[in-house]
């Protein structure tokens, strides 16, 4: 059997050496690969670290928002409708008040609760034109017996004009007069020389009067008082004294 060279037995080695060498560079390169693998999802996972936030930031930043708000309420309120504006139109007005004599009528009965009510249209701003209607409810308490005390209605329907200034948007002033005519329930009046009390007779009307808008522009309050003629209803027999009548009430406005 021939021997073996030594050349050949070195040159198997170098090639044994080589192929591990192949292999162990192959397995550190997979290793390296697993490892990339391993770390990168760990890494991706991994969010920006939180900062802290100083003392000066968080005031600054409620100051911000204080602000915001602030400026977010101002232009709702600047959003906010106004109220539409008191335009003239048809208007009802009812009151409920008192009524007292100051001629001789004031010796045979009392004051006396007065009712009233008016309709009207306003084709100006400043003026009105209505139609009125009132009752008074009184008796004969003043008068001395005989006869008893009796008790009896006064009725009335005129029409008159009134004209209004307004001060303010919330404040009117107003004057208004009235003609018509009124009568008294039954002849309870005649026993004391009122001869004509229960016909429909004529009178004159003067009123002042204030009102007070409401934030609605439908609704108002009034306060009003005046004066009354009642050129033959309450003028006596063989008397000069003139048959006047004062009033004063509260009222409720309503306009359409």
């Amino acid at each position: 059997m021939p021997a073996l060279r030594p050349t050949s037995g070195r040159r198997y080695q170098e090639r044994v050496g080589l192929a591990a060498q192949q292999v162990q560079r192959r397995l550190a390169l997979l290793g390296a690969l697993a490892a990339l693998l391993v770390c990168h999802p760990a890494r991706a996972g991994e969010g920006p670290k939180e900062r802290a936030i100083s003392t000066d930031e968080v005031v600054s930043w409620l100051d911000s928002e204080g602000d915001a708000r602030a400026d977010q309420g101002a232009g709702e309120q600047e959003l906010t409708p106004l109220p539409p504006p008191r335009q003239r139109g048809f208007v009802v007005e009812s009151g409920i008040g008192v009524l007292g004599q100051i001629g001789e009528m004031k010796h045979t009965s009392p004051v006396a609760p007065w009712f009233h009510l008016q309709v009207g249209y306003e084709p100006l701003r400043f003026l009105m034109v209505f139609v009125e209607g009132d009752l008074v409810l009184s008796n004969t308490s003043y008068a001395a017996p005989p006869p008893p005390q009796r008790t009896y209605g006064l009725w009335g329907v005129g029409a008159g004009l009134r004209g209004t200034v307004k001060p303010s948007d919330r404040v009117g002033l107003y004057l208004q007069a009235s003609v018509g005519g009124a009568e008294v329930t039954g002849d309870v009046l005649s026993t004391y020389g009122y001869n004509d009390a229960d016909e429909f007779n004529l009178y004159l009307a003067a009123e002042l009067g204030a009102e007070w808008y409401q934030i609605s522009p439908h609704w108002a309050l009034a306060v009003h008082g005046g004066v009354r003629d009642y050129t033959a209803t309450f003028k006596r027999e063989f008397s000069n004294q003139p048959p006047l009548a004062w009033v004063s009430g509260l009222a409720l406005r309503y306009t359409f």
